[in-house]
């Protein structure tokens, strides 16, 4: 091969390689998260009980998203739903950790060699599959070929810089300061937002000797704590708790096991040059091995470290009531529609908790010295306004094109639930409260026949949110329907209710005369606020559909919501 001495075609090479590795690893995360993301956190769901399985899954899916922030995202995003635990999601991040150096394996066996035939095996592959589930497919190898390809340019590129006897003279004075190699290879990271990428140019430099053995060691130890940084920072200024629990041992574990090799980095290069030759080959195998020696060390501890990190970071009480102001919603992970609708869920079942205090709580609003009550009542439905607020304008930013059809029905349904859900409130907050509020001035009593009556029918409503509300916490349509098949019944309880009332008035009882407009009211109150609960159910069977799951929190279209807002209310 002809030696490159040209300094602008050196510096052309170096930039399209980096520019290729770049969008190759952007594209091949695209292809293979659009396809597998609502299964993927399935399966993490589903797996979370057997800590070796979820190890092994973590490990394949971001083996082919080759994106350990991907994953760590989709991970932080099911913690904050709740639904991962802590534990589960550290193993399945480490599991992550081994994932992402597979690719790294694959180039140490110098597949640079065959890019452009990978590039042209899935060209040839997305062009025969278009509107296919083989389409993604072929795009994922054509992006993993221009990977390939960017890396094969920066070994030729490089090849110019390590004859050079300035390079060598630099790299001879940096050896001697791993602690700053490491530290250049973290911020590499940083700024190439892709450590496959970053650990792709290290190996690809150690192959051709641009770099001795012992500075690429370095700067792939800080490389693998530098993958880590963005997730911190970014989940320290803005995440969930979680987010940041999970982040905080990521970053913690890794920094850790990098600042212990780092100090055996000497011998270990040694022993390296004994087993393999080529430098790059060892960067390869020293990148693996330190994250398999992490997994192998952290995983049985992940229950350790878990409880570790929520000491370290625990729970904050809120000023504002336990409710106020949405908690797990993260516009970070508007971009994987399944997470984003999973918190979205999260965030209607705490708008739920609300309602079920206000709801168990009205009655005793027509007692005397309810005035408090009647107080808070009006803050509790604040925190709804706030709640409906923050979900509805998180869930109108999911980008329709990605959602698949079991999502968008979803997203719908949450809509629908969500302004139901204030509907309520506001019932309670200002009808049911008001006529409190009018039996106290008035001094009015209920007949003891009539206060029962009430106080049944409350319980009637009681009972039928908390089967609605199971129904929203397990998204299970057969639950709605199970409810939805007593709606004649609670119907007619309330046309007898009603009836019975009207025979104490024609029998002169006194104090159902005198409270009859409040009591009547109440009874009609009541009445809307179970249609409101019946009109979740059928948003629940209808966002669901009939031989489907909501797979745990994943769901419809902002803009239908406003053509067919009008023909799902008011089912009672």
């Amino acid at each position: 091969m002809t030696q490159i001495t040209s300094p602008t075609l050196i510096l052309g090479l170096l930039m399209t390689g980096v520019v290729l590795l770049l969008y190759g690893v952007r594209l091949v995360t695209d292809a293979i998260q659009r396809a597998t993301d609502a299964r993927v956190q399935r399966a993490l769901m589903r797996l979370a009980r057997s800590p070796l399985a979820a190890f092994g899954l973590g490990t394949l899916a971001t083996a082919l998203m080759q994106s350990s922030s991907a994953m760590s995202s989709l991970l932080v995003g099911l913690v904050s739903a709740n639904l991962l635990p802590l534990t589960a999601a550290i193993i399945m991040l480490l599991g992550a950790n081994v994932g992402s150096t597979l690719v790294v394996q694959l180039l140490a066996l110098h597949i640079t060699d065959y890019a452009f035939e990978i590039i042209g095996l899935g060209a040839f592959v997305a062009l025969l599959t278009r509107e296919t589930a083989f389409r993604r497919l072929g795009q994922a190898c054509f992006a993993f070929g221009l990977i390939v390809l960017g890396l094969a340019a920066l070994s030729l590129g490089s090849q110019p810089i390590a004859a050079n006897p300035l390079t060598a003279t630099i790299l001879r004075t940096l050896v001697n300061a791993p602690i700053v190699l490491l530290l250049i290879g973290a911020v590499l990271v940083v700024t190439l937002s892709s450590s496959a990428a970053s650990i792709g140019l290290i190996l690809s430099l150690a192959a051709t000797g641009a770099l001795p053995t012992l500075a690429a060691l370095a700067l792939m130890l800080g490389a693998n704590v530098g993958t880590t940084l963005t997730a911190l920072l970014s989940s320290l200024h803005e995440g969930a708790l979680a987010g940041r629990r999970l982040a905080l041992v990521h970053t913690g574990t890794k920094l850790l096991a990098a600042l212990v090799l780092l100090a055996f980095l000497g011998p270990l290069a040694h022993l390296l040059a004994v087993v393999w030759s080529n430098a790059g080959t060892q960067v390869a195998m020293v990148h693996l091995g330190f994250n398999l020696g992490l997994a192998l060390i952290f995983a049985p501890l992940a229950p350790l470290l878990a409880r570790w990190v929520e000491t370290l970071l625990p729970e904050r009480g809120n000023d504002q009531g336990k409710h106020a102001g949405p908690r797990y919603l993260d516009s970070r992970l508007l971009s994987q529609p399944a997470v984003a609708l999973g918190l979205a869920a999260r965030e209607v079942l705490r708008m739920a908790e609300v309602v079920t205090e206000m709801l168990e709580r009205s009655m005793d609003a027509f007692e005397d010295g309810a005035g408090d009550l009647r107080a808070n009542m009006e803050t509790l439905d604040n925190q709804l306004d706030e709640l409906n607020a923050a979900i509805t304008g998180y869930l109108t930013q999911l980008d329709e094109d990605q959602l698949t059809e079991a999502q968008a029905r979803q997203e719908l349904s949450l809509l629908y639930i969500i302004a139901d859900l204030q509907a309520i409130g506001s019932a309670i907050a200002r009808r049911v409260m008001t006529l409190a509020r009018r039996k106290q001035i008035n001094n009015l009593l209920f007949s003891e026949e009539g206060h029962e009556d009430l106080l049944l029918f409350h319980q009637v409503l009681l009972d039928a949110f908390q089967e609605v509300l199971a129904a929203l916490a397990t998204h299970d349509p057969e639950l709605a329907n199970t409810f939805l098949q007593g709606k004649h019944a609670r119907s007619a309880m309330k046309r007898d209710l009603h009836l019975r009332h009207i025979r104490r008035l024609r029998a002169g009882n006194s104090l159902s005369l005198a409270s009859s407009p409040i009591h009547l009211d109440l009874l009609d109150a009541m009445s809307e606020v179970l249609s409101h609960i019946t009109s979740i159910a059928h948003a629940l069977r209808e966002g669901v559909g009939s031989h489907e799951r909501w797979s745990a929190p994943e769901v419809l279209s902002p803009t239908a919501l406003v053509s067919s807002a009008p023909a799902v209310r008011r089912m009672e």
